[in-house]
């Protein structure tokens, strides 16, 4: 099984990292859109960095329950 297919799996079958995998589509939208902003703001930055803290988070939570699905699938 390749990992697309460990993913894919998963999002149908595992309801937490299904919840995972949105939050962090949604995160890396958030950071796109305020990467565009000009002029920088001190503000804006502090809350760029704090979505792409959590981005990073769900990011390696994912990571991690996909190499425990792969591990048992063999």
């Amino acid at each position: 099984m390749t990992r697309e297919e460990a993913i894919q799996k998963l999002l149908e079958i595992d309801d937490e990292f299904r919840s995972w995998y949105e939050e962090h589509q949604e995160l890396k939208w958030k950071v796109h859109k305020l990467d565009k902003h000009y002029p920088p703001d001190p503000e804006i930055e502090a809350e760029e960095e704090r979505l792409k803290r959590r981005k990073l988070y769900l990011k390696d939570m994912m990571e991690a329950r996909i190499r425990e699905f792969l591990s048992k699938q063999q």
